[in-house]
């Protein structure tokens, strides 16, 4: 049955678009995402989480098969993105999904990434991508306007200037293409790439601390200026050496083994902290 599919192993969740021959977005799906999201969120021994998609494509985006008003046909029966602060389409819901989650995210997408197959991996902490795969966001080619936060989250990963060639002209970008510009931080055979990023969630899960995992995602997402940085730097590293994890972390450096840092928190207090960011 097509959807998401949902393996955990050692705290590392991984999630797959398994949506035959393509991945490519429905409400459906892409809602789905969100609830697996959600539950790995609540999920305290999750520690970090892998995004890929079946077969050979990451996700070809929209499903457009329904003919010329399948966009507006989406958006016209997507009751779910009804909310009293107006319209909130799929790919915008799935990259909030992730921008709420106190463990770090890494795609891996193992082939073409088109659409909103593109845009939702922009809210990724970490990409990978196969050295033969192809990003698009053709919004104004289909005669949209880009979603999922893309014209956010894109200039703040590859610079203004490369980010406004790629969505006004909706051109192909290859990988290589894609990794001189930062969009991803690896290239590797399509074969590699799943087991690539499950590597580096699994040193995520064994090697850090979920508490500092979690300030230091917010933080990243925070950063407005230097000088808010340091600010805010100062006030959680003031916090966090306080904490049973810090000791535990300089304990087992000392000693050269795998730290037993705590459980992660789920506690309301923690889930707001992270939500603030």
């Amino acid at each position: 049955m097509a959807g998401i599919r949902r393996e955990t192993a050692g705290g590392v969740a991984t999630l797959t678009l398994d949506r035959p021959p393509r991945n490519a977005l429905t409400t459906a799906l892409a809602d789905e995402l969100v609830d697996a999201l959600g539950r790995c969120r609540r999920d305290k021994t999750v520690r970090a989480i892998v995004l890929t998609g079946a077969a050979d494509a990451f996700s070809a985006g929209a499903d457009l098969a329904a003919g010329p008003t399948a966009i507006r046909d989406l958006i016209d029966h997507d009751h779910l993105g009804r909310t009293p602060d107006g319209y909130r389409e799929p790919a915008g819901r799935v990259t909030a999904a992730l921008a709420a989650l106190p463990v770090p995210v890494v795609a891996a997408i193992n082939g073409d990434a088109v659409g909103g197959g593109a845009t939702i991996p922009l809210a990724a902490d970490v990409r990978f991508a196969a050295d033969d795969a192809r990003f698009a966001f053709p919004f104004t080619r289909l005669g949209v306007c880009p979603e999922g936060g893309s014209t956010y989250l894109l200039p703040w990963l590859v610079g203004p200037g490369v980010a406004a060639d790629w969505l006004l002209s909706g051109r192909l970008v290859d990988a290589r293409e894609a990794l001189a510009a930062g969009l991803v931080s690896r290239l590797l055979p399509r074969g590699e790439v799943l087991d690539a990023a499950q590597s580096w969630a699994a040193g995520v899960a064994q090697r850090t601390s979920p508490a500092a995992v979690a300030v230091t995602r917010s933080l990243l997402a925070g950063a407005t200026s230097p000088e808010q940085a340091r600010t805010a730097e100062s006030t959680a590293i003031a916090d966090l050496a306080r904490g049973a994890d810090c000791a535990e972390g300089v304990g087992a450096f000392l000693e050269q083994r795998l730290p037993r840092f705590a459980v992660r928190s789920t506690s309301a207090a923690a889930e707001e902290k992270i939500s603030a960011r």
